[in-house]
């Protein structure tokens, strides 16, 4: 699959390879929802549906097939082109080199993250009820309430 070095950052290259070649189909798909709304997208070229997908071969379909297999092609020749597999050779080589958390350690820095958001939470909530009081008696010299 791979043709330049094809035995470095097989992990990096089919990671990058797959999620483009979801939005690739996710562009051919949302290119045949769109047909779907104009006549001419909706004409069954065969007149039978597709033996194995039990779907009629309309003009819609063929674009949304002709837009992934365009766009699976430019993924895999951009994952072959020599900057980019370089770039993700060079990635895949540095995550081999990183000190991964055990779960505690990820567990224990999870907890504390989620302690920070709450207490700074609170403290803008506080503030904001603060000085929306402050400034409604300051303004208007009643308080926020309306009273």
């Amino acid at each position: 699959m791979f043709k330049y070095k094809p035995g470095e950052g097989g992990i990096a290259r089919a990671t990058a390879f797959w999620s483009l070649a979801g939005f690739a189909f996710l562009a051919g798909h949302r290119f045949f929802l769109w047909s779907q709304r104009w006549n001419f997208f909706e004409r069954d070229l065969l007149g039978f549906e597709i033996p194995v997908l039990a779907f009629p071969l309309t003009p819609g379909f063929l674009g949304a097939l002709a837009i992934f297999a365009v766009a699976a092609w430019g993924t895999l020749r951009l994952v072959n082109a020599p900057k980019f597999a370089d770039l993700l050779i060079d990635t895949e080589l540095e995550m081999k080199k990183v000190t991964w958390p055990s779960f505690d350690e990820a567990r224990k820095a999870s907890m504390i993250v989620i302690a920070c958001v709450i207490i700074l939470s609170s403290f803008l909530l506080l503030s904001d009820f603060g000085l929306e009081n402050f400034f409604f008696k300051v303004l208007y010299g009643g308080s926020a309430d309306g009273r």
